[in-house]
């Protein structure tokens, strides 16, 4: 049997600058103080603060506009409408993530939601898995090869054996097949490992991968 699986949906493809502006407030305003957006769970990103200045700031270049439809002012309107866009976007990828497709999750966002029916099977752990630090100090970057049929990516880190079963830590949420991972103590060693989850469960842990950091 087929598992529904439910998906964030946006709709502000012929959505107006103030449309938006309300939309986006009203999420805002939904997801704060939600538990499901609230630690241990993955924090929103973008920040909460940060979407709602997107909001400030296309209203007020809606505003300047309305009173002086000058070139400019459509420019600046028009710029502040591309940006709030791109953030509620991320917004919605975020929520997607954090819901684990769970619907009454995304409706307590202020999502619309989508549902699709998702064909069973677990989805194989990432191959090629690479680690290596960069010239920024306490980072590293790894990369792994994508799993069909996954809807998110589980990192882990350790510092411990990698070859051991406990010890590793989630470090992040992703539907990328990389990840930059700051803060980390220089000229230590961390392994990483990732896991696949699709709608049918997760995969084996992939194989460790190690780095050093500058």
């Amino acid at each position: 049997m087929k598992k529904v699986w439910y998906f964030a949906s946006l709709r502000i493809s012929r959505i107006t600058p103030m449309t938006l502006v309300g939309k986006i407030r009203n999420c805002v305003t939904m997801m704060t103080g939600n538990p499901a957006f609230a630690a241990p769970n993955p924090l929103p990103d973008p920040a909460l603060g940060d979407v709602s200045a997107s909001a400030d700031k296309l209203e007020a270049a809606e505003a300047a506009y309305a009173f002086n439809r000058g070139k400019l002012e459509k420019e600046a309107r028009d710029l502040a409408f591309q940006e709030a866009k791109e953030i509620f976007h991320l917004l919605g990828g975020y929520v997607q993530l954090a819901s684990g497709g769970d619907k009454e999750i995304i409706l307590s966002a202020g999502l619309d939601v989508e549902r699709k029916p998702e064909a069973s099977g677990v989805p194989a752990a990432p191959g090629n898995m690479r680690a290596e630090a960069t010239p920024v100090l306490g980072q590293v970057v790894v990369r792994w090869g994508a799993s069909k049929g996954r809807r998110i990516y589980k990192v882990y880190q350790t510092t411990g054996d990698p070859s051991s079963e406990t010890g590793w830590e989630l470090i992040a949420l992703t539907g990328k097949v990389r990840l930059v991972v700051d803060g980390l103590d220089r000229f230590k060693t961390y392994s990483f490992r990732v896991v696949a989850e699709g709608v049918a469960g997760e995969s084996i842990p992939s194989e460790a991968a190690s780095a050093t950091a500058a």
